[in-house]
């Protein structure tokens, strides 16, 4: 049983590919969201567990989803359709495909609005409207940005036509071109950043907070919450990766791949994180969780004068380029279905699905504005949109993902689809997918629905 060729082209290399794949991983959160987990939960220790687990349950997760991909060379309903009669399963497994589509559609439509903010402020930091900002000053600026509907709509908008216009023009023209650049550019921006911080911040502070151990700080919600960062740091569960992988030739090393992904996914976080707690420390802030240190702090922390302005401007653009290429992996596999589904040209296909995605992302940007009173159980769409695709779509498929690969495959098939020659690499494999990482997985999403917390509340932990 062998891998069939695809019709839609490849990548022009490895390298290449591990550009994009490396580019969908990277994102807000490894700005926002690692760092500041690791100075909460006990430093080194936390980094130590975030590690393990994404060798636990990332790297055999990521290798799945771009197995399964380079198998389908298909879009993700047809293909799952086409792998669960190959399997001889039941339909019911078809369910994978939709629900990651459906929820890439959906993150993008939110992630979109988030990124426009991003390029909002390269253009406010480039101006000086934050130069010296104090507390009431840089929250007065989101606000005045977020809550103005006509504004965020025209930053939504302009995002979303240059994602459009990067998927328009292909997998080698459009997606790969566009990681070759906009990859690259983050990671040195990262570095020039980190290199100021270091010299002109309280570096010392900044790795003291980041590294120092501390077991105490750690406990068994730290663990929990490692395995949890680890499987949404690499864009798992949502189709994004199987996507990208059905581009992939049959002779791609997969494991080593997913290795070099891993460490450039971590590497960036790391460097991202000295740089931004070394200015916010420098400037006696404390950090806070989410968007709010990116928008609020960060701008607060940024020195008066030319060089507050070339880090502040640096700080955004690392930003957007990672969001940009993170919006263009999400888009693909939704033009890619509209493409089958339509038997249309690519073109077509990314220009209604980004018009659809952009819609849905209107109702998320009205909800900080005229729609901001509107709530179901003290939540806005905003909000349920990221509930249902971040704490429910993702972690289900990445579990269903797991058992599907790991239980209902025939041995020969998932054999053929895993591609490497070593019969170790396979056993290792499907041995790390039926017992850490499913076991795991169960207990990402239990954490993510939020049952964990109501557990410890009735026992009392």
């Amino acid at each position: 049983m062998n891998i069939r060729e695809s019709s839609y082209g490849y990548w022009s290399s490895n390298r290449a590919f591990l550009w994009v794949a490396g580019g969908a991983a990277m994102g807000i959160g490894n700005v926002a969201r690692l760092p500041y987990l690791m100075g909460e939960y006990g430093g080194v220790v936390f980094l130590g567990a975030y590690l393990i687990a994404l060798l636990l349950v990332g790297l055999p997760l990521l290798t799945t989803e771009w197995m399964l991909g380079r198998w389908m060379r298909d879009d993700l309903v047809n293909g799952f359709a086409r792998l669960v009669e190959t399997a001889k399963a039941q339909r019911v497994w078809i369910v994978i495909g939709a629900l990651s589509l459906v929820g890439a559609a959906l993150i993008l439509s939110f992630y979109s609005v988030v990124a426009g903010w991003s390029a909002a402020y390269v253009a406010r930091v480039a101006g000086g409207v934050l130069s010296g900002a104090d507390a009431e000053r840089a929250h007065a600026t989101f606000l005045h940005l977020a809550q103005d509907p006509e504004r965020s709509l025209t930053w939504h908008t302009l995002f979303m036509v240059v994602t459009c216009i990067v998927v328009a023009q292909g997998v080698r023209d459009g997606i790969e071109q566009a990681a070759r650049r906009l990859v690259p550019t983050a990671f040195i921006l990262s570095l020039l950043i980190c290199g100021y911080a270091l010299l002109h911040g309280d570096g010392k502070a900044a790795l003291a907070y980041l590294l120092t151990p501390d077991f105490h700080k750690f406990g068994w919600r730290g663990a929990v919450v490692a395995l949890n960062q680890a499987f949404f740091t690499l864009g798992l569960g949502m189709g994004v990766m199987m996507a990208m992988g059905s581009y992939l030739p049959a002779s791609a090393p997969l494991k080593r791949m997913a290795l070099t992904v891993i460490m450039m996914d971590t590497i960036y976080s790391l460097v991202a994180g000295v740089a931004v707690f070394a200015l916010i420390f420098s400037a006696n802030l404390q950090p806070t969780p989410g968007l709010a240190l990116i928008f609020e702090v960060l701008p607060r922390a940024l020195p008066a004068g030319p060089a507050g302005t070339f880090v502040g401007v640096a700080f955004f653009v690392m930003l957007l380029t990672t969001t940009l290429m993170s919006a263009v992996t999400l888009l693909e596999p939704v033009a890619r279905f509209i493409v089958d589904w339509q038997r249309t040209t690519r073109a077509f296909a990314a220009v209604w699905s980004a018009v659809i995605i952009w819609l849905i992302g209107i109702f998320s940007l009205l909800c900080f504005s005229v729609l901001q009173d509107v709530r179901v159980l003290n939540r806005n769409f905003f909000e349920w949109l990221q509930i249902l695709t971040s704490n429910w779509f993702a972690p289900t498929c990445g579990l269903l993902l797991c058992i599907f690969a790991s239980r209902i495959m025939p041995e020969e098939m998932s054999r053929a689809a895993f591609g490497e020659r070593d019969a170790w690499l396979y056993g290792a494999w499907k041995s790390m997918l039926r017992y850490p990482a499913r076991i795991f997985l169960i207990v990402v999403l239990v954490y993510s629905a939020g049952l964990l917390d109501w557990l410890t509340s009735l026992w009392g932990l």
